[in-house]
């Protein structure tokens, strides 16, 4: 029945191959497909066999690339394909059926992985629809004759893929060829079929849609043969997701499933067009609609159950499905061992047979169970961090998953995957809050499950990201999270994850801290963590703690993270989100451990000093210019870095005192530890009484001060308990009316605009490096893969927008006290002076009037106003009080910081 061979380098002699990539027509009900599909490889996924697969099948990929023009026998696979796995989904007991399907979704996804990377999606669909005898693109072109196609396929024997030169000269052997669909009528013929597609049942029969697809115009969805046949192959591949279970011997398919899918998707990452404009991601966005809320829904419970790749994959045999007789077995077996061999994807290691399980393997939690407990630091479990890379399918279904909720974030562009993300609800409730103008109901799923899976898996890229959005846009998730009283379990490798930033990527950083600020927002939050005790932590190594609140811990970890970006990283904006946290949960700060009291102080203290160097930095440099009698533009430069710096250095420091205003006014009498500590520190807070940057925020702490020091004075017995015990009650004494008032001190995350300029990229970063798939460098347009962190890259390009910003925030600094106009972009101009501004250039402006009344009534009543950047359209100035040299400056930074993103 077929020829056996030993390794991937035998398959350029097999004959079936050699027949699928010769230019021979091969009809899709030859029985030459049950011999071509009926073969198994050892071979397990990773990026290294998925390499050594990629350049072993690289001639034949390039032979049938070419001669496919003539064959057809891409559709031809397709169809086959499609056809197996609607008898797949009817017979999931088949295990011939099952090894067949994943064969054929291997083969496409190797065709077309290889044609995405040399060519492009334009040059994909003109193979994947060319149909023999009609007139192709391919006609119109000079065909190489025999002699060039062997002496080109002898010159690349011994050339890996990733080295063949792929240039269109005439001595290539496969020339790229040009195809330029309108993608007009494509968009028309979309929205025209898009009730005809959406009327059909979940049922429908594929047999009989493919029968009229090889012998018709026309299918029973009205689209062309060319335009349906993409259509079909997404169409079975969510199908089978969907209908067939997962189980220890159809583990391989869906993972092959999902990486075909994945590969198809692919094309965003070798070019820089809009994804919005591809045929593919046209197909998975507007004709999937009735499949989508299972396939999301299908995605999350293959996340949830974390289901390890099974061992012994490799051997078919090892593996069949219970219902398979014993007759069937031994047939099975040798078939396997008697055809030609490529792939399971397995990476269990292949010892003895086991027999199949018979418990229901799609319903089963492959992860620990949290204890009942709410106290991790007790029971010691969020130290356990499962290998999530070794969990494929998970690991696949959260990579498409990512990829589709973050494309197209705009709302004006319809998007299915990311609403059902966003509004699934549990299985313990009914959904509500559903807008009208969405299905109803979407799907559920059980949270405690999913909540579950974050605390063994928060410790990677993928699932802290998922979580994130999950969070931030999906309210019945992000309730359900605040609710629990086992918060704990899914904080501490959050924290774990930060105190460790230095192992880490910024990005994951950066996400952590935003679902910490996010966490925040909520005060039930803030003041249940205070009250968490957490034991033996083992890796918290800066100091051996027996016990502290995860309140407590909570503080350390940030600190410590601003402490290190200070030293180290130097990232201006990481400080802010971490500030924001601790802003936010400042006026429920209580019982503070006495080390994290310490370490608050010794916060300011730093920056405190870090504020004095800068200083004498910047008198050294005037010194300099004063003594050279003249102005270089270098120096110059660098005292305005200075000058930058100063200022934000400035606002940092306001933003701990302000968080340590907040906690004293209100919680004094709970935080008798950080009293003690400010009395002890009292000089680093007393020297900035007068300052004007900070002398109204550190009013309230020089009352404290003030008061607390004058009854400690006077007392003879200054031991730290005695001493505790006068703070203790004087703090239960003391009168909130002596403190000034402030305004609530509260951030909210506010995603930007446009989201996807840093969330695709980021993503797709995470599948190149992580997703056990090989993709060759040079061709990745979308991001650069030689840079050693390339996630880095892209918070560089697509987050500078704040630090241009900074760029601008020394000149509006200079701006203040003086009279503006600043038009928002709703057309309000406001009058006012210009009180304060910070560095995302929020300005506060007093005395204010605006120059249309009429139009904005409600304005008329308002004296003073915050005013948000982002709205802000531009800035009137007096032209006699502008310091031009400073604007100057300022708009050249960002000139060079431009064309550096660029």
């Amino acid at each position: 029945m077929g020829s056996q061979f030993s390794g991937l380098e035998q398959l350029k002699n097999n004959q079936y191959i050699n027949r699928l990539v010769d230019d021979e027509h091969i009809d899709e009900n030859d029985p030459f497909w049950n011999q071509l599909l009926s073969f198994t490889l050892n071979l397990s996924l990773t990026k290294e066999n998925s390499q050594l697969l990629d350049e072993s099948v690289a001639l034949e990929c390039q032979k049938f690339h070419q001669n496919n023009l003539k064959s057809g026998n891409y559709a031809s696979l397709i169809r086959v394909f499609c056809r197996r796995a609607s008898e797949t989904r009817k017979m999931t007991d088949n295990n011939l059926i099952l090894l067949q399907t994943t064969n054929a979704l291997l083969l496409i996804r190797c065709f077309t992985k290889y044609i995405i990377e040399i060519e492009n999606e334009n040059a994909l669909l003109e193979q994947i629809t060319y149909k023999p005898g009609e007139l192709s693109l391919s006609m119109k072109k000079p065909e190489l004759d025999q002699e060039s196609i062997v002496t080109n396929k002898i010159s690349d024997l011994s050339i890996k893929k990733n080295s063949v030169d792929y240039s269109t000269d005439s001595s290539s052997a496969s020339p790229k060829r040009p195809f330029n669909p309108n993608r007009n009528f494509l968009k028309s013929r979309l929205n025209q079929e898009s009730n005809l597609l959406d009327s059909h049942d979940n049922s429908i029969d594929y047999d009989s849609d493919l029968e009229s697809l090889t012998n018709g115009n026309t299918t029973q969805t009205g689209l062309s043969k060319t335009d349906d046949i993409l259509y079909l192959l997404v169409k079975n591949i969510f199908q089978i997701c969907i209908d067939v279970p997962v189980k220890t011997y159809t583990y391989n398919l869906h993972l092959e499933a999902l990486n075909t899918l994945l590969i198809l998707l692919s094309t965003q990452m070798y070019t820089r067009a809009p994804t919005h404009e591809s045929y593919i991601f046209e197909t998975v966005m507007l004709k999937m609609d009735r499949y989508v809320s299972d396939f999301v829904k299908t995605l999350l419970k293959n996340i949830i159950q974390q289901m390890p790749v099974p061992n012994n994959t490799q051997n078919l045999a090892s593996y069949l499905s219970p219902e398979t007789t014993s007759n069937q077995r031994s047939l099975m077996s040798s078939v396997a061992s008697g055809l030609w061999s490529v792939m399971t994807l397995g990476l269990g290691t292949s010892s003895t047979s086991q027999q199949p399980e018979t418990e229901d393997e799609s319903e089963k939690n492959y992860l620990p169970n949290l204890p009942a407990d709410n106290s991790s630091g007790n029971q010691n479990t969020t130290d356990v961090q499962i290998d999530c890379s070794s969990r494929l399918l998970a690991w696949q279904s959260c990579h498409i998953l990512l990829i589709l909720s973050n494309h197209c974030t705009n709302e004006s562009l319809y998007n299915p995957y990311r609403l059902a993300l966003f509004h699934f609800t549990d299985t313990q409730n009914t959904p509500t809050n559903l807008p009208n103008s969405e299905p109803l109901p979407w799907f559920s799923i059980d949270f405690t499950k999913l909540f579950q899976m974050f605390t063994y898996t928060i410790h990677t890229d993928q699932y802290s990201l998922l979580l994130y959005m999950l969070l931030h846009r999906n309210q019945h998730f992000k309730m359900f999270i605040l609710s629990r009283l086992n918060i704990d379990y899914l904080l501490m490798p959050l924290l774990k994850v930060i105190f460790t930033a230095p192992e880490r990527n910024s990005h994951h950083i950066y996400m952590t801290l935003i679902i910490l600020l996010i966490l925040s927002e909520d005060d039930i939050f803030n003041k249940t963590i205070h009250n968490i005790s957490v034991k033996r932590l083992n890796w918290y190594t800066e100091r051996s703690l027996s016990e502290i609140s995860l309140g407590g811990l909570l503080i350390l970890v940030v600190i410590r993270t601003i402490q290190f970006n200070m030293t180290r990283m130097r990232d201006k904006y990481l400080h802010t989100n971490c500030l924001a946290a601790l802003a936010n949960m400042s006026s429920k700060f209580q019982n503070l451990h006495p080390y994290v009291c310490q370490r608050i102080n010794s916060l300011f203290n730093l920056l405190s000093k870090k504020r004095t160097k800068i200083i004498t930095q910047i008198n050294e440099e005037n010194a300099k210019l004063e003594t050279e009698g003249k102005i270089n533009e270098n120096k110059e430069s660098s005292g305005q870095d200075l000058l930058q710096d100063l200022a934000i250095i400035e606002e940092l420091m306001r933003m701990v005192l302000e968080i340590i205003n907040s906690c004293l006014t209100n919680n004094l009498h709970h935080n008798s530890n950080l009293i003690y500590s400010i009395l002890y520190h009292k000089n680093i807070y007393l020297q900035f009484r007068d300052h004007p940057t900070f002398q109204d925020v550190i009013q309230n702490i020089d009352t404290i001060i003030t008061s607390f020091s004058h009854e400690i004075d006077h007392v003879e017995d200054k031991s730290i308990e005695n001493l505790n015990e006068i703070i203790i009650m004087g703090a239960k004494q003391f009168s909130r009316d002596r403190f000034r008032k402030f305004p609530e001190l509260k951030f909210k995350y506010v995603e930007e605009d446009q989201p996807e300029e840093f969330f695709v990229p980021y993503v797709w970063s995470l599948v190149y490096k992580y997703s056990n798939l090989y993709w060759i460098d040079h061709s990745v347009k979308f991001f650069n893969t030689n840079d050693k962190d390339t996630k880095n890259r892209f918070l560089k390009n697509y987050s500078s927008y704040p630090v241009i910003k900074m760029l601008f925030y020394s000149f509006f600094k200079s701006l203040v006290g003086k009279e503006v106009v600043v038009e928002l972009k709703n057309d309000l101009s406001i009058h006012g002076t210009l009180h304060s501004v910070d560095q995302y250039l929020n300005i506060k402006l007093l005395d204010i009037s605006v120059t249309d009344p009429e139009k904005f009534p409600h304005m008329q009543s308002v004296r003073n106003c915050f005013i948000r950047g982002s709205v802000v359209r531009y800035v009137q100035l007096p032209a006699d009080e502008v310091d031009t040299q400073l604007l100057q400056d300022a708009a050249r930074k960002e000139a060079l910081q431009s064309t550096a993103n660029k």
